[in-house]
């Protein structure tokens, strides 16, 4: 997401939870399938990221962890899509030349991304290294390869081997419910101001728009906390073409995402831009589109926040409005 140049006066930034509802829609029987095969190739990605640790010779599997690497020596994320397979071995190195192995020794195709240690007094108790899987992937994100070494008797010392990674539900998640809701239609104009309001009227529930390509639309653009509070900010009337084309960018957003965790956000203003889009059958629809924060887009049903994808349709939105 974009990051903010600070916090910005009345606006929030930080670490939050995800900005997820409790519960999701009911996942339709290919939803379930895609699920299940989701977790199934992130399982085997986790599996993947572990057969890239070299280990020296003479190693030997455990089964048990030592108390200093009861979990990823990194950390992961608390969430209910985490995949994390892990792997023991004794190994007849002490910590540090253990630690001299790993280096020499980096896991292939993956991008270091931090290390630290543990210590009681002055005294190191576990070291540990992070390495990311930079592809992409539909089924799963935030892949993770972390190596933890904590010493075991005087020339010997554990390693513990983590493949994380978070797959993707692709249940669309649901908008909370409640809250004063902005109507805003193509024939009806802009209001003067979203004051109150946390999303728009209700759209359908398994994707961001109906179907179809809409003949007109209607930009408006809302001040959040900085400025004239809530305000109408700018606004553009949009033609066949052009409504066509910010359409599109919209069904192009991904609407499969993680469950649960934390998410560290940039700064929030809280301003919003909403889009009424109209269809030849006389059919009104609308988005909410955050445009600072932890970017989303919303229906008033649904929520979607797969972020280059959000960016893209903020980008894209934003460019049709008058300078």
């Amino acid at each position: 997401m974009a990051a903010g140049v600070g916090c910005a006066a009345l606006a929030a930034c930080g670490s939050a939870p995800a900005p997820r509802p409790g519960h999701v829609t009911t996942p339709s029987k290919v939803s379930q399938v895609l699920a299940s095969t989701h977790k199934t190739q992130t399982s085997t990605e986790t599996r993947r990221l572990i057969d890239l640790v070299t280990v020296p010779a003479g190693a030997s599997p455990l089964t048990t962890a030592p108390e200093m690497l009861r979990g990823p020596a990194m950390g992961a994320q608390m969430s209910a899509s985490l995949v994390d397979t892990s792997r023991l071995w004794r190994v007849p190195m002490t910590m540090g030349q253990s630690a001299t192995w790993l280096a020499a020794h980096a896991p292939r195709g993956l991008t270091a991304t931090g290390s630290g240690n543990s210590t009681t007094g002055s005294v190191v108790t576990s070291m540990g290294w992070s390495y990311a899987d930079d592809r992409r992937s539909t089924a799963w994100q935030n892949a993770m390869l972390d190596i933890g070494i904590a010493p075991d008797g005087v020339n010997g010392s554990v390693w513990r081997a983590d493949g994380i990674a978070l797959w993707m539900d692709p249940t669309p998640a649901t908008a909370p419910v409640g809250g004063r809701r902005l109507a805003v239609t193509v024939a009806g104009g802009c209001p003067g101001s979203d004051r109150g309001a946390i999303n728009v009227t209700r759209g359908p529930a398994t994707s961001l728009l109906p179907a179809g390509s809409p003949t007109a639309g209607l930009i408006c653009s809302y001040n959040g906390l900085n400025g004239a509070a809530s305000a109408l900010r700018s606004q553009a009337r949009l033609g066949t073409a052009q409504a066509g084309r910010l359409a599109r960018s919209a069904t192009a957003i991904d609407l499969a995402h993680t469950d649960g965790g934390v998410t560290s956000c940039p700064m929030d203003d809280g301003s919003v831009t909403v889009i009424a889009l109209i269809y030849a059958d006389g059919r009104d629809a609308s988005l909410w589109a955050n445009e600072t924060g932890c970017r989303s887009v919303s229906n008033g049903t649904i929520d979607a926040d797969d972020y280059s994808s959000v960016f893209n349709f903020v980008t894209a939105a934003a460019a049709l409005l008058p300078r």
